[in-house]
C-alpha cells in the first residue's frame, strides 16, 4: 500500500485540493485539530494555515476591539491558539515557524501530493523577478505613454474613447504630497495608530476587517500567506482630510459624472497597501466604470483582456433571466471574486496558454499609472509591498455602460433614480442619450410583442434570437414549408437585429418587429425579384437565389406579430464574410499599402474593384415607384409632389440629425452643437439631378465588410480564384492564402427607389476599406470607368463636403463608431470642415 493510501485511508480516493478545501474546510476547530492525530498525511493537510485563518478571522473578524490591535504570530493556528492583541508586547517579536515548513519534513508528502508541494511554493517564493518573459509578444504588451507629451486630446482619441488601456509615466506623480507621505516608513509613522479596512479574500465569511496600521505592518512582515490580507479602503479620504489632499485626480481622469452624487455616490476610490503575493484576482469594475491606478511604492504585475474575452481558467455563469445577463451585472462581479488567485492563476493557467490566448501584460513602477477602461477584465500581483491609490469613474465615453449597470442594478446601488435626476439638471444635452438608455435597458417594457414572446426587457428579447430552444421549432417550420430538408443541423447567425440561421443549404432571416420589420421584409424580397429578373447575367451568382418568403403566422392567428420571414441559398462554402477575415488584421491608416497591396488574407485592390463593380450593378437596375408619406415632413403638397422619394428621406434625416447624434453621443458634444449650421437646409443640395446626373435605380442601403462573403482559397489555387465554383469542400488546413469576395447579402435596407450613388459610399469606405484613401481613389476610379457595361456615375461636385453630409445622415450608429475607430484624431477637430477634410479629403 503506497503512503498516501496508507495516510488516508478510504479518502485516499478524493483529489487532495477536494479533501482540504471542501471537507477539512468544513469541519470545526476541534475536529480540525483532532484530525492532526490520524496520521502524517491527516497532520500535514489539518496543519494546512488556510483553514486555520478562516477559523481565527471567523471567530474574531469582526470584533473591533481585538482586530484593530491584532496580533499576528507568525502562523494563523498560533494566532487563533494565543490571541493578544498588539499592546501586549511580550511575545510580539517571536516568530514561530509556518506549518507547512514543517512540510519539507515528510519526503513521502512531497512525493505524492502536487497539491500540498506547489501550495508551500506558493507561500515561499519570492516574487521580485516574476515579470513576462522577454520574448512576449509586443501585441500583448499594454502601450506606454510618456505625461509630458500625452495631452489630455490625445489620450482622449486614442485610448479612453476606443476603449484601451495604458500606462501612463512621467505624470508628475513627483509632485504630490502622498509621493513622501505615503512611503512605507513614512505613513506608518504617521498613520500607525489609524484603522483601516483590510479585505479578506478566500479567509471565511467576514470580507473585510477593521485593522490599525501598525497591527497590518506586523503581520505583512511575517506572514507566509498564499492570499495574504491587503488593506482596501474606500473611506481612508473621507476620515483623514489630510489623505484626500495628498494626492490629485490625474488631467486625463477629472470628468465624472458622479460627482452629481456627492452625498450618495458608489464606493469610488481606495488607497491599497499590501505585500508580495497579494493582489486582486480576475474581475471587472463594477457600475460600468472605468478606473485609473497610481503606485506610490511597489511594483504590480497587470494582465488584462478585452470586455469580449473571458480569461482562460476563469468559471463562471453568465445565465440570467432568459438567458442574458449583462457583463456588468452583480452575479458576474460578485463570482468572479472566487476565481483563482493571481498567484495561482499565473502559475498554473498561463503556462498553458498560447501566445495568441495570453493577456495584455505591464509591470507597473512607483509613479506609474495605469487606466483600465470600462468592462475590461484585470488582474493584478503585487511583487513587492506596495502603495497605491485608485479611483472609479464615470465620463462620456462609458456613460453608456454605467447606465446599463445602474438601470439594471437597481436594487443594488440604489442611486439611479437620483443619478438621472441631477444628470440630466447638470448635464442638460446628455438627456436625449440617457433617455434612449432607459429604454434599451431598463427591465419593465410595455411592448406586446416582446411580453408575447416571454420577455420583459427589450435586451433579453434581443438575446433570445440566439436561443435555438424558442426558434429552431420556427425553423425547422419554414423550412418545410419550402420544401428543404427539416433534420440538417441549424447554427445560428444573427448579429443582434434580427433572428437569422443557417444551415448546409439556405439562410432563414426572420424580421423584427423593433426594425420596421414588415417594411424591411418587403424591400428585401423585392429587391431580390429585381436582381433576379433585371440584373445583368454577369452578375446574377453575386446573389443568392430566393428560396421562398412569408410570415410565420397566419392572418387568423391571434399573436401580436406574425414575424416576416425570408429564405435564401446558402453561400457556397458556407461564406466567411470580409468582416470575419479582417478581425485584428485590417487596414489601418499607417500601413503602407498601394491600391494592389495585400494585408494577411485579403487583396484590397480587388475588393475595391469588386464592390465597385456590385454597386454599379445594383444602381443600374430599374427603380420602383414608392410613395411614402412618412418620410415627407412637413412639406407643402406642391413640394411633396416634386421631391423625388429618396429626398424625401433625405429630408427627414435632415431634420432629425441633431437629435439622433445627441442620442448616440459618438462625436464630440461640441461638434454635435454645430451638426445643424452644418447640414444643408435642402435635400436638393446634396443630389441635385441636373447638377449630379440620373438617380442610382436601387441603392443596397448598408453594404458593410459583414454583408461581402466570400471563400477562403489554398495557395496553390489563388491564381485560380475567378473560378470560385471550383473551391467546394476545402479542408482546414488548406485555408492558408487568400479570401475572394464571392455573395453580396442582406438587402433589408434597399431603398427601391433608388437614391444618389454616393450615399451607398458611406459603409464601403469606413467598414470596407477602412478609410483608406488609396483604395477609395481605386473604388471611384472603377466605379466611374467608361468601360463598365452600365452608365452610372458617381459625381464629384463638392465630393468631400457631400459625403460627409451623407455620413452625419447614416441610419445607423455602427458606421459612425467604426469612423470613430479608424480615425480617432476626429475627436481633436474643432468643426466639421477640419473633419470633413480628415475623413473625405482625397482631392
Amino acid at each position: 500500500m503506497d503512503p498516501r493510501t496508507r495516510g488516508l485511508g478510504t479518502l485516499h480516493v478524493i483529489p487532495d485540493d477536494i479533501f482540504s478545501e471542501r471537507i477539512l474546510a468544513q469541519l470545526s476547530d476541534l475536529d480540525l485539530a483532532h484530525c492532526a492525530r490520524v496520521s502524517r498525511f491527516f497532520y500535514v493537510f489539518s496543519r494546512d494555515d488556510q483553514l486555520w485563518k478562516k477559523h481565527c478571522l471567523d471567530k474574531w473578524g469582526d470584533n473591533r476591539e481585538i482586530m484593530q490591535n491584532f496580533l499576528f504570530r507568525g502562523t494563523w493556528l498560533l494566532t487563533y491558539l494565543f490571541p493578544t492583541m498588539l499592546s501586549e508586547r511580550e511575545e510580539k517579536e517571536k516568530v514561530w515557524a509556518h506549518p507547512l515548513c514543517r512540510l519539507l519534513q515528510f519526503p513521502e508528502i512531497i512525493k505524492h501530493s502536487h497539491y500540498l508541494y506547489a501550495k508551500w511554493c506558493r507561500c515561499n517564493m519570492l516574487l521580485v523577478n516574476f515579470t513576462p518573459t522577454p520574448e512576449i509578444s509586443s501585441d500583448s504588451v499594454i502601450p506606454i505613454e510618456n505625461g509630458v507629451e500625452l495631452t489630455k486630446e490625445k489620450f482622449e482619441s486614442l485610448y479612453d474613447a476606443q476603449s484601451v488601456p495604458v500606462l501612463i509615466k512621467n505624470n508628475e506623480v513627483e509632485k504630490w504630497k502622498a509621493w513622501a507621505d505615503w512611503k512605507w516608513e513614512n505613513i506608518l509613522k504617521k498613520y500607525g495608530k489609524t484603522v483601516f479596512r483590510v479585505a479578506n479574500e478566500r479567509g471565511g465569511k467576514y470580507r473585510y476587517l477593521s485593522m490599525s496600521l501598525e497591527s497590518y505592518a506586523h503581520y505583512i512582515r511575517i506572514q507566509h500567506d498564499e492570499t495574504p490580507l491587503y488593506i482596501f479602503d474606500a473611506n481612508f479620504a473621507d476620515r483623514d482630510s489630510e489623505m484626500a489632499e495628498a494626492y490629485e485626480v490625474p488631467k486625463y481622469f477629472q470628468e465624472d459624472f458622479f460627482s452629481v452624487l456627492p452625498d450618495k455616490r458608489p464606493p469610488y476610490r481606495w488607497i491599497i497597501i499590501g505585500p508580495a503575493r497579494s493582489g486582486a484576482s480576475w474581475h471587472v469594475d463594477p457600475a460600468g466604470t472605468s478606473a485609473w491606478n497610481t503606485t506610490i511604492e511597489g511594483r504590480k504585475r497587470w494582465a488584462l483582456y478585452p470586455p469580449h474575452v473571458f480569461p482562460p481558467g476563469l468559471s463562471i455563469s453568465r445565465t440570467g433571466i432568459n438567458g442574458h445577463q449583462s457583463l456588468y451585472s452583480t452575479d458576474v462581479l460578485e463570482n468572479a471574486k472566487d476565481s483563482a488567485t493571481s498567484l495561482f492563476w499565473y502559475l498554473e493557467v498561463y503556462p498553458q496558454l498560447t501566445p495568441e490566448m495570453r493577456p495584455l501584460e505591464i509591470i507597473q513602477e512607483p509613479g506609474q499609472t495605469i487606466f483600465i477602461p470600462s468592462g475590461w477584465w484585470h488582474m493584478v500581483l503585487n511583487l513587492d509591498d506596495t502603495v497605491a491609490v485608485t479611483q472609479n469613474f464615470a465620463n462620456i465615453h462609458n456613460l453608456e455602460h454605467v447606465c446599463e449597470s445602474l438601470i439594471g442594478e437597481k436594487d443594488k446601488y440604489k442611486v439611479w433614480e437620483t443619478f438621472h435626476e441631477n444628470i440630466i439638471m447638470t448635464y442638460p444635452n446628455l438627456e436625449p442619450f440617457i433617455t434612449r438608455r432607459i429604454s434599451m435597458f431598463s427591465d419593465n417594457t410595455d411592448d406586446s410583442v416582446i411580453k408575447e414572446e416571454g420577455f420583459s426587457s427589450k435586451l433579453d428579447f434581443l438575446e433570445g434570437f440566439r436561443d435555438l430552444r424558442i426558434w429552431q421549432p420556427r425553423v425547422i417550420e419554414v423550412l418545410r414549408r419550402c420544401e428543404l430538408n427539416e433534420n440538417v443541423p441549424i447554427k445560428v447567425i444573427s448579429h443582434g437585429q434580427n433572428p437569422v440561421f443557417r444551415n448546409s443549404t439556405a439562410v432563414i432571416k426572420f424580421y423584427s418587429h423593433l426594425f420596421n420589420g414588415v417594411k424591411t421584409f418587403y424591400a428585401e424580397s423585392k429587391a431580390y425579384s429585381i436582381i433576379t429578373n433585371h440584373i445583368s447575367e454577369k452578375y446574377t451568382r453575386y446573389f443568392p437565389r430566393l428560396i421562398g418568403s412569408g410570415y410565420l403566422f397566419d392572418e387568423s392567428s391571434e399573436r401580436n406579430y406574425r414575424w416576416p420571414y425570408l429564405v435564401i441559398e446558402a453561400a457556397i462554402d458556407g461564406g466567411v464574410s470580409l468582416a470575419e477575415v479582417i478581425v485584428g488584421g485590417g487596414l489601418s491608416l499607417s500601413d503602407e499599402v498601394d491600391v494592389n497591396g495585400e494585408k494577411g488574407m485579403v487583396k484590397w485592390g480587388e475588393v475595391a474593384d469588386f464592390s465597385a463593380e456590385i454597386l454599379n450593378a445594383l444602381h443600374s437596375l430599374p427603380s420602383i415607384s414608392i410613395v411614402d408619406e412618412s418620410m415627407a415632413l412637413d412639406l407643402t403638397t406642391a413640394e411633396q409632389s416634386s421631391l423625388h422619394p429618396f429626398h424625401k428621406f433625405i429630408s427627414r434625416r435632415l431634420s432629425h440629425a441633431s437629435k439622433v447624434h445627441s442620442e448616440w453621443l459618438i462625436f464630440s458634444p461640441q461638434l454635435i452643437s454645430q451638426i445643424s449650421s452644418y447640414l444643408p437646409s435642402s435635400p436638393l443640395e446634396l443630389y441635385n439631378p441636373e447638377l449630379d446626373g440620373s438617380l442610382a435605380g436601387i441603392l443596397h442601403g448598408d453594404l458593410n465588410a459583414e454583408n461581402i462573403l466570400g471563400i477562403l482559397t489554398s495557395s496553390e489555387e489563388t491564381s485560380n480564384h475567378q473560378n470560385h465554383n471550383n473551391h467546394n469542400g476545402l479542408d482546414e488546413d488548406e485555408l492558408t492564402g487568400y479570401w475572394t469576395p464571392t455573395t453580396v447579402i442582406d438587402l433589408g435596407d434597399s431603398q427601391l427607389y433608388g437614391g444618389d450613388p454616393l450615399f451607398d459610399l458611406i459603409p464601403i469606405y469606413i467598414s470596407v476599406l477602412g478609410c483608406s484613401k488609396l483604395l477609395l481613389k481605386r473604388f471611384l476610379e472603377k466605379y466611374n470607368d467608361d468601360e463598365i457595361e452600365s452608365k452610372q456615375k458617381i459625381s464629384m461636385r463638392m465630393f468631400k463636403r457631400r459625403a460627409m453630409w451623407y455620413t452625419l445622415l447614416w441610419e445607423f450608429e455602427g458606421a459612425v463608431k467604426y469612423l470613430i475607430g479608424c480615425l480617432p484624431n476626429i475627436r481633436e477637430c474643432k468643426n466639421w470642415e477640419d473633419v470633413e477634410e480628415l475623413v473625405w479629403g482625397i482631392m
